[in-house]
């Protein structure tokens, strides 16, 4: 990536942001606002069941709602990626694969200010994460970023052609939600749901790095490293299927 495509991509992450809270009375603090109140709902909601079961409960269901949030973003934003930049597309020529990765990465500048609010948690809670432990945290970050690029290139060429996509993939995530381990630990979770909770790979990354995080386990290393290697895989064939389509896409505009 040569310095006129970084500064391009500067661009579109910076306009990106500053459109999406613009006319927001509340502006950016909108990024720790919405997981903040999710978080809150869901822990009145299940502290009563769940609170006696897993400890450290508020730090356990705050970081997986971050994070949940934090790849659902991803998806949502590289979905819509191309449409919402298709008159900069017809007009100007560049690398198209840019405005997917700007889109993107509106997600991680979401999760930088959300990590203010896991140390305040996690200061409450009088808790210290060894060096090993953060490192751990953001190598989870990392995979679920590359998972959610990688399914980004797909579902940004899928979308320009089936409009629906959009609607089919807001029902998808809120599934996912529950299929995913965030209000509850996978132990409670048994016979054949256990074995479809298992399958998803975002169960292991969450759990690999919330054990690390709270309790200083180290669990779930072998299942998370094979999903990285898949998801580096998912990437490779992702952007080519991208750069194979993204030339003729614009027909569909």
């Amino acid at each position: 990536m040569n310095k006129t495509d970084k500064d391009l991509l500067f661009e579109f992450v910076k306009t990106d942001f500053t459109l999406r809270y613009n006319n927001s009375i509340l502006g950016f603090l909108w990024v720790v606002i919405k997981p903040l109140l999710t978080f809150t709902v869901m822990y009145i909601v299940f502290s009563i069941l769940l609170g006696n079961t897993v400890k450290y409960y508020a730090l356990y269901l705050l970081l997986g709602t971050i994070m949940y949030t934090f790849f659902q973003e991803i998806t949502i934003n590289g979905l819509n990626s191309l449409l919402q930049k298709k008159d900069m597309m017809l007009k100007v020529n560049f690398k198209r694969y840019l405005a997917v990765i700007g889109s993107t990465l509106i997600a991680l500048i979401n999760l930088l200010f959300n990590l203010v609010v896991i140390i305040i948690f996690f200061a409450f809670n009088r808790i210290l994460p060894s060096f090993l432990d953060i490192l751990i945290f953001f190598f989870g970050i990392i995979i679920l970023y590359i998972l959610g690029l990688a399914i980004s290139f797909f579902i940004s060429i899928l979308h320009v052609i089936f409009r629906d996509l959009q609607h089919i993939w807001d029902i998808f995530m809120l599934v996912l939600f529950y299929l995913t381990p965030i209000v509850y630990p996978i132990t409670l979770i048994k016979g054949k749901a256990f074995y479809l909770i298992d399958a998803n790979p975002l169960t292991h990354i969450f759990n690999f790095t919330r054990e690390a995080l709270i309790y200083n386990k180290f669990e779930s290393v072998y299942s998370t490293l094979i999903i990285f290697v898949i998801s580096l895989i998912l990437l490779y064939i992702s952007y080519r299927f991208f750069s194979s389509k993204i030339l003729k896409i614009a027909e569909n505009f």
